[in-house]
């Protein structure tokens, strides 16, 4: 299925991101080094817009092979202290290490933090996953979140929207209900719908009670359910359709 790929111009940055080649960042870098290069053209600005289908795309010297015309999706398991991205520039452990037995090329939908564990989605559809990952379609991210100390009605009632996080954000919709009351720690299940850096640890930083533990159990209609760690799976044709549903503009 790939109901949301744009098969026209796209702008280069996000050519090499959705061939799993970097991220956005990495992509911007290959460029200033003059690494990439459209049609024999050396590419200045990341900006600049190709065809990823009909323009000869080179990295290094070497021809862009783009993936065939079939979407897949994945729905995976994520350990702790594993980086949510292909490669770790510092060395340590990757998606891709993880996922090496999957031949085409594929990029996570979101982030989950270095430490924390559970449900990502990976596609090679480029499109979809932008859409997956933008706040606009506020696709609710469910989470168990372990944190220190027994927060009481008064600190948990400083999560609500409009919660300052710092560094200029705040904090959108949020939906929380206390699940296990321990000695020392407290387990919380947290629904959030943007997915803006470390926002969990910073919603609990906040109010004193720093995060222990967080593993994602959905995102959106798809459950973690018992995949184990570090373990992934097809997603099925239903699950994905209902997936992608929510990324359709007024559904």
């Amino acid at each position: 299925m790939a109901a949301f790929r744009n098969m026209a111009q796209e702008k280069i940055q996000l050519i090499l991101r959705n061939a799993g080649l970097a991220s956005r960042r990495g992509a911007e870098q290959l460029i200033k080094e003059g690494r990439v290069t459209i049609n024999g053209r050396m590419v200045e600005s990341p900006n600049e817009q190709a065809d990823p289908h009909k323009d000869h795309i080179k990295v290094d010297d070497k021809l862009l092979r783009w993936r065939d015309d079939q979407s897949r999706y994945y729905a995976f398991n994520k350990p702790r202290f594993v980086v949510s991205t292909m490669k770790d520039p510092q060395g340590r452990p990757s998606l891709g290490d993880l996922i090496r037995q999957i031949s085409k090329p594929l990029f996570s939908v979101g982030r989950l933090d270095f430490d924390a564990e559970g449900l990502m989605i990976l596609t090679n559809d480029g499109e979809a996953a932008h859409r997956l990952s933008h706040p606009s379609f506020r696709i609710p991210r469910i989470y168990l979140v372990k944190v220190r100390g027994v927060p009481d009605v008064q600190d948990l009632g400083r999560i609500r929207r409009g919660m300052v996080l710092g560094e200029g954000d705040r904090l959108g919709e949020v939906e929380w209900k206390m699940m296990k009351v321990q000695s020392t720690t407290t387990w919380l299940r947290l629904t959030l719908y943007e997915g803006k850096k470390n926002e969990i640890k910073r919603i609990f930083f906040r109010i004193g009670h720093p995060v222990r533990k967080i593993r994602r159990i959905s995102f959106g209609p798809i459950v973690l359910g018992d995949l184990p760690v570090g373990a992934w799976r097809p997603l099925k044709e239903s699950e994905t359709e209902r997936l992608l549903a929510l990324t359709v503009r007024g559904a």
